[in-house]
């Protein structure tokens, strides 16, 4: 037909011709073609979209993903441990106590213990696990839960190291990827010396080094086959099969590895089977550093802090090295410990009030005086005694109880091992605020007692041999011995003297005359210095005035030599905390610690050379660097003249031969001191000096008020220097001879003189060009100069204050005070401070 023909119409009343069937066979294969072609095209696209869902997936799980190869310098925190001078530990700080060791320290055993208990496969594997991954896939799956983890050591150490340890299924395809990326990057030797020192073992410990130490108290290279068996079975589960609380399933468990072990060839049958029967052998549970050490340790520690950083010394396993005599220190404790009860005895302190209250009377007195609220944290209070229990007291506060322990209270245990307590008595207690309940149930201690600190060092390297700040660590970490700044008395008064002989003015032999007279003492005020014993002496010697410690020769030095004279002797000496400008100065009204005032002291045993106390002697870091302290760099340095110094350290020999530090004149040793008592008893202070050792004792409340009726340093702080010192410091070196520039002469007792050829004398030393070269005269003979002098001056000795002439009406009221060896100091009133921090 031609194009654009139209077709031929089907003929009248006929139908349209019929086109013949199609033949069988013809259709199915279109149709098959199709579905192929639909499957194909459906399989290509759900591979696309499984192609992108990985793809994708795999770039959501990497987006924030660690850099693994941070794990090549990756340093996990480890415990710092802190040793006294003979190598015993005195402390640890950590975050995680964990020691790093190599690999060259971990032994074989221990290796193929944790191979066949962990991942027996780890160095044949690339990281991954594949068939324990699909068994723990399928537990999961049935469980509906992830209830395993089929992870290799590879695995493992990534979620230790770099991921959180939760089970979900986005941390495990992150623990997957990172896996890989691990085995890329580190040796199969380094993955597994990170993994056994990053692994838990229970009881605080992780890493294999920590968990030798604390099961069997020896390095990891010393290790024996049933003990690494034994530490590979606790790393399934450290609490359920730790030996020391499960020693059954640990027992099992350490089976189980042993079979592992001789199943990978590791060892022989019968040397496992030997190890089985093997019995643990667990060393005693390591205890903690005595308590004893810790004030040490606290001061120690913040030195340091001050070094290398808190976080260094608590993650940084360091080795600190310090300056510390244990048996000193123990020592020393014993005796601030004695010293307190024994002023408890005489004070009755720690006592209760005499009078018992009804509980309803007490309740309501005291909910009306709190108004509901418990008192603060740290403040005494009274409270009533509702119980008296083996474990302590029960004490009602008014609006909430609180209990006691015993091991708080141990200071006022009787000899029978009890506390002398009764119900309904009131007693004086400090809440604290990390009771159970508080406010409602508090834990509190029983306060409204003075404390003391004892500080011992060497003074000639500064050395600090000992260090105690308190009764008890547990009760009260307060370290006074450093944090305690408080007036020291008549102690000072050696720096007054030290500034006088400095200006060659004075000599020990000098006489000034012990009598009232009345000081300005600025904005209108007037101060009459006055003594403990009422009368003035007159005309006395310097040396006699320290050792009785007169008041008023004091200030009377301190106006003629200078105030900034004195101030900047005491600099010298390592006084370093403010200085009051005035003559109050004299007798110690600054304010110093414990610490400071004994290190000042170490001078004058030093023959005048300075440094600074020193508890710790070298920090070494992990990596094995070392920081020296108190090298050369550091060495004593000539501050005072040593001439000047053995002047006064002669002098000072007088307060414990005549003076107020008499307890010491038996002691076996010449010791040299001085004692001092603040206003109104408020402090107490004995330092006593050899020449290999000075030791210095504080006593006084936290919150200051009077110690009570005639306790002074001589009676209250000197027992305890003296009971250290019987203790450990009975044999030693003596006092050098006088230096060039000192001279022994013997000298008129009642002149400043010479004494004559035949004459009484006694023995005096002076700095060169001092010494007088006047001759009193010889026995018998009359000097009509000291005849006249002596008869003007008589009638002034001994005569009472009160009758001397009226004391102005400007003068402020003083408590009577004056020399340590009966009483406190008399410098001018302060403030009241009974509620000034320390």
């Amino acid at each position: 037909m031609s194009r654009g023909a139209r077709p031929k119409p089907p003929p009248k009343g006929g139908k349209r011709p019929r086109k013949a069937p199609p033949k069988k066979g013809k259709a199915a294969p279109s149709l098959r073609r199709r579905l192929l072609r639909i499957g194909l095209l459906l399989s290509l696209a759900l591979g696309t979209l499984g192609a992108a869902g990985l793809v994708g997936g795999y770039f959501y799980f990497v987006r924030d993903l660690p850099d693994i190869r941070s794990l090549r310098d990756y340093q996990p925190p480890q415990v710092s441990r802190m040793f006294a001078a003979d190598g015993t530990v005195i402390g640890e700080f950590f975050t995680e106590r964990r020691t790093v060791v190599g690999r060259d320290r971990i032994p074989d055993v221990m290796v193929h213990a944790i191979l066949s208990a962990e991942d027996a496969d780890f160095y044949r594997h690339e990281g991954l696990d594949f068939t324990g991954m699909l068994r723990a896939l399928y537990n999961s799956l049935r469980a509906g839960r992830v209830t395993g983890s089929g992870s290799t050591i590879t695995q493992q150490t990534v979620k230790n190291l770099v991921l959180s340890p939760e089970k979900r299924f986005e941390r495990k395809a992150k623990e997957l990827i990172l896996a890989r990326r691990l085995e890329t990057h580190l040796s199969k030797d380094d993955i597994l010396t990170i993994y056994l020192n990053a692994i838990y073992f229970g009881h605080g410990r992780y890493g294999v080094q920590e968990a030798a130490r604390y099961f069997w108290g020896k390095d990891v290279s010393e290790l024996t086959l049933p003990q690494a068996a034994m530490l590979a079975g606790v790393v399934q589960s450290p609490e359920r099969l730790s030996p020391r609380k499960h020693p059954d399933r640990a027992r099992e468990r350490r089976a189980y590895v042993l079979d592992q072990m001789v199943k990978n060839g590791h060892v022989g049958k019968a040397e496992a089977e030997a190890a089985k029967q093997a019995p643990f052998d667990l060393a005693e549970v390591p205890k903690a550093a005595p308590l004893e050490m810790r004030w040490f340790v606290d001061a120690a520690r913040d030195e340091v802090v001050e070094l290398v950083g808190a976080e260094a010394l608590t993650t940084g396993g360091l080795r600190v090295h310090t300056t510390l005599d244990p048996a000193r220190q123990r020592a020393a404790v014993a005796a601030v410990q004695a010293g307190l009860k024994a002023l408890d005895a005489r004070q009755g302190f720690g006592r209760p009030e005499k009078k018992t209250v009804s509980e309803a009377a007490w309740r309501k007195a005291r909910t009306a005086k709190l108004k509901g609220k418990p008192p603060p944290p740290g403040v005494p209070a009274r409270a009533r005694v509702e119980a008296v229990t083996e474990k302590g007291l029960e004490v009602d506060l008014g609006v909430g109880r609180a209990r006691v322990r015993l091991r708080d209270a141990a200071r006022f245990v009787d000899d029978a091992g009890k506390l002398p307590y009764a119900v309904g008595q009131i007693v004086t207690v400090q809440v604290r605020a990390d009771g159970p309940a508080f406010p409602k149930r508090m834990d509190a201690i029983l306060a409204g007692v003075p404390e003391a600190a004892l500080v011992v060092l060497d003074p000639q390297t500064r050395d600090v041999l000992a260090l105690v700040g308190g009764y008890d660590h547990r009760a009260s970490p307060l370290n006074r011995a450093v944090q305690a700044h408080r007036q020291p008395g008549s102690a000072f008064k050696p720096f007054v003297w030290g500034a006088a002989f400095e200006t060659k003015r004075f000599t020990p032999a000098s006489r000034l005359v012990d009598a009232p007279e009345t000081h300005h003492v600025g904005k209108g005020k007037f101060w009459t210095p006055k003594n403990y014993t009422g009368t003035f002496k007159g005309p006395i010697t310097l040396r006699t005035a320290l050792a009785k410690s007169v008041n008023s020769i004091a200030v009377s030095l301190i106006e003629d030599v200078g105030v900034s004279a004195v101030q900047d002797f005491a600099r010298r000496a390592t006084i370093s905390s403010p200085l009051v400008d005035g003559p109050t100065l004299a007798l110690g009204a600054s304010e110093v610690t414990p610490l400071e005032l004994v290190n000042a002291f170490a001078t004058f045993a030093a023959d005048g050379r300075v440094g600074q106390p020193r508890l710790v002697t070298k920090v070494v870091h992990a990596d094995g660097a070392e920081e020296q302290l108190g090298g050369e760099d550091d060495a004593l340095q000539q501050g005072l003249d040593p001439a000047v110094v053995w002047v006064l350290r002669d002098v000072m020999r007088s307060v414990v031969t005549e003076g107020s530090g008499a307890g010491l004149k038996g002691f076996p040793r010449p010791v040299v001191g001085k004692t001092g008592t603040s206003n109104e008893a408020r402090d107490a202070w004995f330092v006593g000096l050899l020449p290999d050792v000075v030791a210095g004792a504080w006593v006084g409340f936290d919150r200051p008020r009077p110690l009570g009726r005639k306790e002074a340093g001589g009676r209250t702080a000197l027992p305890i220097v003296k009971a250290y010192l019987e203790a450990m410091e009975t044999k030693g070196p003596g006092w050098p001879a006088p230096p060039e520039g000192v001279e022994e002469l013997r000298v008129d007792p009642d002149s400043e003189r010479l004494a004559a050829e035949g004459s009484p004398g006694v023995r005096e030393v002076f700095l060169a060009g001092t010494a007088p070269t006047e001759v009193a005269p010889a026995a018998g003979q009359v000097d009509a100069g000291s005849f006249f002098f002596e008869e003007a001056a008589g009638p002034a000795l001994d005569v009472p204050t009160i009758g001397l002439a009226p004391v102005p009406e400007t003068l402020s009221p003083l408590p009577p005070a004056g020399g340590d060896d009966d009483g406190p100091d008399d410098a001018p009133p302060v403030e009241d401070d009974e509620d000034r921090p320390l």
